[in-house]
């Protein structure tokens, strides 16, 4: 019988090529078994290099990031005020979002704005009646926070905003619902007084904090006098303050007073167009008035 071959009987056998170095013939079965550990250590590789190629794609994309300019440029921090009358302004931050405060019926107040011709993201209503709470004046689709239901913080298209509820100190003195609105853009922090009627009280005036711009009104309401607007900056202290709510050839039939008997007492003033430009980094030292330009 001839002798059975195997693992056991195969002898490695030396082979000598002429001029070159001795190789070694294995097994057929050692060289399955190294060719499976081999394919067995590259499978257990397989996940590291692959976690390794998505980090290094992560950070060339970074870089890549890093090194370009944004998809939607940021431009310098500046706020656009401009005045449409009344107590009626609009706001628009850097990045394009216009809030509008009390806007007016046109019907009431003869300013020269058009029903739906103004874009607006947010509406701020301070007090409810026709000089203030006419939203058909904006376009669009704004968010609307009303007197009655914005007390409190809000949050409007990414701004927050401050609803104070404004009272009065004495206690035999019944005011209206008026909420002020407290809010920042750009680095600048605005409130809105509306239609107040007392003094900003000492609790008030914590809840409102800091404040760069205020609007503020000098020619009504009528109980709000011109002692109580003294102690309301006070109590506030503002860089700016933006006077509103006097009689214009625009405002005939609403009961106000002028702005001259108020803006004669006041130190700092300065004339500004229409429609202006705020910077974080230019605000007055000192109280200021800024006075735009009637349309």
């Amino acid at each position: 019988m001839g002798e059975k071959l195997g693992a056991s009987s195969f002898r490695p056998t030396r082979v000598a090529l002429r001029g070159q170095a001795t190789l070694t013939a294995l097994p057929p079965c050692a060289s399955l078994c190294t060719y499976s550990l081999t394919e067995q250590r590259m499978r257990r590789c397989i996940p590291f290099l692959l976690a390794i190629l998505l980090l290094a794609s992560c950070q060339h994309h970074r870089r890549q990031r890093e090194g370009q300019q944004p998809a939607h440029p940021i431009g310098p921090r500046q706020v656009t005020i401009q005045y449409l009358g009344h107590t009626c302004f609009l706001i628009t931050s850097s990045l394009g979002l216009n809030i509008l405060t009390d806007p007016f019926n046109p019907a009431v107040l003869s300013y020269p704005v058009k029903p739906g011709s103004v874009p607006a993201d947010i509406i701020l209503i301070t007090h409810e009646d026709e000089t203030a709470n006419f939203t058909d004046l904006a376009s669009g689709s704004p968010v609307i926070l009303r007197s009655s239901m914005a007390s409190g913080v809000n949050r409007a298209n990414g701004v927050k905003i401050n609803g104070v509820k404004t009272s009065s100190e004495s206690y035999s003195t019944s005011t209206k619902l008026n909420v002020a609105y407290v809010w920042s853009n750009d680095g600048i922090r605005f409130c809105d007084l509306g239609a107040i009627e007392d003094a900003i009280t000492p609790t008030e005036a914590i809840d409102i904090g800091h404040v760069d711009v205020l609007f503020l009104p000098v020619g009504g309401p009528p109980n709000f006098t011109d002692q109580m607007r003294k102690t309301t900056v006070d109590r506030i202290q503002p860089k700016i303050i933006i006077p509103m709510m006097y009689s214009t050839e625009h405002s005939s039939k609403v009961p106000l007073r002028g702005l001259g008997e108020w803006l004669s007492r006041q130190s700092h003033v300065e004339r500004v167009p229409n429609q202006f430009i705020l910077k974080p980094k230019e605000l007055p030292d000192e109280t200021t008035v800024f006075v735009p330009a009637v349309r």
